[in-house]
């Protein structure tokens, strides 16, 4: 298997959403109009003047989306629990070939706005899982994995006609939008809002994560599951306040609206690492990830 060099440039996306310079002892005191920006005007790559042009991009691609949280009622042959199987696996493979988060996250966005609008039966759920791999790959990374290379993993159980047959499906049902609003692009974003270490990213990106083999987290927008796992992790790591006024601020989210999503992200939290789905707990036990996934769970959200 090919690798990747796994120290190379950070992405573009990366760069336009990278720290910046702002104090963090900004949160709970400031009035919002006196909120200091979380862009480093200094920095070219961030391209501080167009980010929030960027963002209300995002926003409304958000907004415009059909809600896919019912596509397994048309689908007759896969169910909920094979998406999560397929997905964790998914992960699994994208860790080996050291692809980027950012093709994480379009990977699974790609795989189920697909299935949300092409019915697919059982023996073609791999398939579809390793070509929006490829997809994503191609779109958000420096390399991509070699067609062969996929389908060795796959044990041959499809031929080079059959990834590329229905990678223009994908393409063509999806409408070649390739460059919708995943989870890594708000989170890159709240995270800045939320001014924490590296620690805290890591726990937020844990939960965000573990919501990826969930099909219940597809009920909620992705920027909710965003702010939801930010909330959560500040909350576990008792940070004050949980929610700030520069995340009420970019996230768009009254800390009332959390609760929710909030709730089932650590029901999703209390269950890792116990179930046969654990490739997410697996990698947040590294000491690259600060190891999170060793960290208590709450027992309940702060009322």
């Amino acid at each position: 298997m090919t690798r990747s060099n796994y120290n190379r440039r950070q992405s573009f996306t990366s760069c336009l959403l990278s720290k910046s310079e702002v104090s963090r002892d900004c949160s709970g005191v400031a009035k919002k109009e006196k909120l200091p920006s979380i862009d480093d005007k200094q920095n070219h790559l961030e391209v501080a003047e167009y980010v929030e042009d960027i963002y209300e991009y995002y926003w409304v691609m958000e907004a415009q989306y059909p809600s896919i949280s019912n596509y397994m009622t048309f689908q007759t042959d896969i169910t909920p629990k094979m998406r999560g199987i397929l997905v964790n696996w998914l992960i699994e493979v994208h860790l080996k070939f050291e692809l980027m988060q950012e093709t994480l996250f379009l990977m699974v966005a790609l795989f189920d706005r697909f299935l949300s609008v092409v019915p697919i039966e059982k023996n073609e759920m791999q398939l579809v899982g390793l070509t929006a791999l490829l997809l994503a790959s191609k779109y958000e990374d420096f390399w991509h994995p070699k067609i062969k290379e996929l389908l060795s993993i796959s044990a041959g159980s499809y031929t080079r006609d059959q990834m590329l047959a229905m990678e223009k499906l994908i393409l063509k049902k999806l409408m070649f939008r390739l460059n919708t609003p995943t989870l890594y692009v708000f989170m890159l974003r709240f995270l800045k809002a939320s001014q924490s270490d590296r620690k805290m990213e890591h726990l937020a990106f844990y939960l965000t994560e573990l919501c990826l083999t969930e099909y219940e987290a597809l009920n909620y927008k992705t920027s909710l599951l965003c702010a939801s796992a930010i909330y959560v992790a500040r909350c576990t790591l008792q940070i004050s306040p949980a929610w700030s006024p520069l995340l009420c601020k970019h996230a768009h989210y009254e800390e009332s609206e959390l609760r929710d999503c909030a709730d089932m992200i650590l029901r999703f939290h209390k269950a890792s690492g116990k179930g046969s789905l654990k490739v997410t707990y697996d990698k947040y036990m590294l000491p690259d990830q600060s190891c999170v996934a060793q960290i208590k769970t709450l027992s309940r959200l702060p009322q």
